[in-house]
């Protein structure tokens, strides 16, 4: 029995320390874009490398870009946190860091942001970023056009000028029709249920008020991260914050 038990744990262990080694391993950013897949072209690089230091020089947002071939069986959400952890993109105190993280091989992309931008680079904008204006252009192979217009669009929501389309706005009618059917239909069936016990509870001498009907209020909340010319860039101290979307092509 004490033998089959540590067959067991040994299995585990070996099982743990197996997925363990199998993680890929965390870069070290020192570009604003960072492409281990050679998609990129010196050229193109070298155009949005400039104009993510030229946004960050203007507002002290840092947009990071990282494209890796296959994450080996990670979560494109884990890689992505645990590349935003070590990097520390955005300014501290500020968290104001975008990732942009592309897996060639997996089809897949996530736009992870820091702490402070969570408030207008929302889950909804970067959903709509990654699907919109992004996934077109990379199941056409074109990365640097996908990539392009995605910072365009990242830029856009950070100065305020991108409109990100509401998912419910085409709801049926009958939805209504039958919200409307529900509410007079419970009103019909209980109001002479809830006037029998007022009148037996006047007979009776005493009266209860019960609070227990209600109409609660709801919300939305958002659920809570190259090749190319020599190094100098480093985060600044910003931590992601978990909101983002990801999405597959």
């Amino acid at each position: 029995m004490n033998l089959a038990r540590l067959v067991i744990a040994s299995g585990a262990a070996l099982l743990c320390l197996t997925a363990a080694q199998a993680q890929p391993e965390v870069p070290t950013l020192q570009q604003r874009v960072t492409d281990f897949t050679n998609s990129l072209t010196f050229t193109e690089w070298r155009s949005l490398e400039s104009r993510l230091q030229r946004f960050e020089d203007s507002t002290s947002t840092q947009i990071a870009i990282l494209l890796v071939s296959s994450l080996q069986g990670e979560s494109i959400e884990d890689f992505s946190m645990r590349v935003f952890e070590k990097n520390k993109i955005g300014q501290q105190q500020k968290d104001n860091g975008v990732l942009v993280v592309v897996v060639k091989d997996d089809r897949i992309a996530r736009i992870d942001v820091g702490y402070g931008l969570e408030g207008v680079l929302t889950d909804a904008a970067t959903s709509q970023i990654i699907e919109r204006d992004m996934e077109p252009y990379f199941r056409a192979d074109n990365f640097y056009a996908g990539l392009s217009s995605g910072v365009s669009s990242i830029i856009a929501v950070a100065e305020g000028g991108y409109r990100v389309e509401s998912a419910g706005k085409t709801a049926p009618l009958v939805s209504g029709i039958m919200l409307v059917f529900f509410i007079v239909f419970m009103l019909v069936f209980f109001m002479p249920m809830l006037a029998a016990r007022r009148r037996y509870l006047i007979r009776s001498g005493g009266w209860m008020y019960n609070s227990g009907w209600g109409w609660g209020s709801g919300g939305f909340g958002s659920s809570r991260g190259s090749g190319g010319s020599s190094g100098g860039w480093s985060g600044g101290g910003g931590m992601a914050g978990g909101g983002g979307a990801t999405g597959r092509w």
